[in-house]
C-alpha cells in the first residue's frame, strides 16, 4: 500500500501556511508517507515548479487546488490551470468534466452544514472523509456522508504547520508516481481514507 497526504498547504501559494514545500516533503518522508499533494488555496502550482520540486527532493509530489466555492471548499484534482478558477461549483464541475478532473467536497462537516443535497451531489465524486484538522466527530460525519457516493472518501492532513503533516492520508492499493496515475487511481476508487494519529 501507498500513503499519500492529499491535502497540504505550503507557501507561497497558501499564505495561511507556515510550511515551505521542501520542509513538507522532509516531514512527510520522516512520518512514513509515500507522497504529498500540494493544494494551494484557489491557485495551482505551475507544472514546471512542481517537476523541479520532485527532482530536487526525489519524492512523489502531486498538485490539486482547494477552491473556495458557493458550496464550501472543494478539492479539485486534474483541473487545467487557467489564471483563475470559478467560485461556482457547477462551472468548476463542467471544467473538471472537460479536462478529466475530479472533485471532492473538502472537510464537509467542519461547520456543521452538510452542503451536499439532491441538487448538488452530482458535482462531486465523493468527499474528504478524514481531515487531519477536524475532530473525530466531524470525521465520523464526513465518513458517513462518503458512503452515499459511488467512490470512497479521501483523506488528508490539511496541514498548514509542521505538527499537522501526516495526521491523515489516503491509502492506495498500487504504486503512484505521476499526476496521471493519481487521477486514474482516484477515478477508480482503489483507495481508502486513513487517520494516522
Amino acid at each position: 500500500p501507498v500513503l499519500i497526504d492529499l491535502h497540504c498547504h505550503t507557501l507561497p501559494l497558501s499564505t495561511c501556511s507556515a510550511l515551505e514545500a521542501e520542509a513538507l516533503v522532509r516531514l512527510a518522508r520522516e512520518r512514513g508517507l509515500d507522497g504529498v499533494c500540494l493544494t494551494g488555496h484557489d491557485r495551482a502550482w505551475p507544472g514546471d515548479e512542481l517537476e523541479a520540486l520532485r527532482k530536487r527532493t526525489g519524492f512523489p509530489v502531486f498538485s490539486a487546488v482547494e477552491l473556495t466555492t458557493d458550496l464550501g471548499h472543494v478539492l479539485a484534482f486534474g483541473l487545467e490551470s487557467p489564471r483563475s478558477f470559478s467560485a461556482i461549483v457547477r462551472e468548476v464541475h463542467e471544467a473538471a468534466s472537460r479536462s478529466g478532473g475530479i472533485l471532492f467536497l473538502a472537510h464537509p462537516a467542519r461547520d456543521g452544514l452538510l452542503r451536499v443535497t439532491h441538487d448538488t451531489v452530482e458535482f462531486f465524486a465523493s468527499v474528504e472523509a478524514i481531515n487531519g484538522s477536524d475532530t473525530r466527530l466531524q470525521n465520523m460525519a464526513a465518513s458517513g456522508l462518503a458512503h452515499g457516493f459511488r467512490l470512497p472518501g479521501i483523506g488528508g492532513s490539511d496541514a498548514h504547520t509542521a505538527a499537522e503533516v501526516g495526521r491523515a492520508a489516503t491509502r492506495f492499493h498500487q504504486r503512484i508516481e505521476t499526476q496521471a496515475e493519481l487521477l486514474e487511481a482516484l477515478r477508480a476508487g482503489a483507495y481508502e481514507a486513513v487517520a494516522l494519529e
